[in-house]
């Protein structure tokens, strides 16, 4: 009764995708607001996009879990100093945490690591598992994507566990385009 109460008409939509593609839907004018993963929120608007966030969606941080290939000899975090990581895009979630991991171990982030980028999901667990010598070209040591998301990949031995990273910074907030909140 919320948003009867205040005379609002509000219709939720399930969208299938990810940050990027859910704040490119704010921008295409598809939907007035999202629910989205901070990083990507905020990368976005540090390069000067006109998203604002709004408030926080969910306050607890988020897990990412550090993924490698089923028969890989990377079997820690830190056995990814100096090594790939797979990303979806640059910008994306799976990049920025990278970085925040490097940080927090005290690599430097511009020697210790390196990035392929891949795509989707399915992508980044075909990387683990490509040989690192018969297919250079789509290979990654590991990479980071959330861990429910990514649970049911380590249980079936898809891809192996091989560490985690938490977020410093609530997980979800509810972003959209500046002005929004004047109409």
């Amino acid at each position: 009764g919320l948003y009867e109460k205040h005379n609002v008409d509000v219709e939720f939509v399930v969208k299938k995708c990810g940050t990027g593609a859910m704040i490119q839907a704010l921008k295409n004018k598809e939907v007035d607001m999202i629910v989205a993963l901070t990083e990507g929120l905020v990368a976005d608007i540090a390069k000067g996009s006109d998203i604002r966030i709004f408030g926080t969606y969910v306050q607890s941080p988020l897990c990412w879990a550090l993924s490698s290939g089923a028969g890989s000899n990377v079997k820690t975090i830190n056995d990814m100093r100096h090594k790939t990581f797979g990303i979806s895009r640059y910008g994306s979630g799976s990049h920025l945490m990278a970085y925040v991991l490097a940080m927090q171990r005290g690599w430097d982030a511009q020697q210790d690591i390196r990035f392929r980028v891949c795509g989707d999901f399915q992508a980044l667990r075909d990387s683990v598992n490509a040989d690192e010598v018969s297919d250079a070209e789509g290979h990654a040591d590991a990479f980071l994507w959330e861990t429910f998301t990514t649970k049911p990949y380590h249980d079936s031995g898809e891809v192996q566990r091989i560490g985690e990273i938490t977020t410093p910074w609530p997980c979800f907030m509810v972003a959209g385009l500046k002005g929004m909140l004047d109409r």
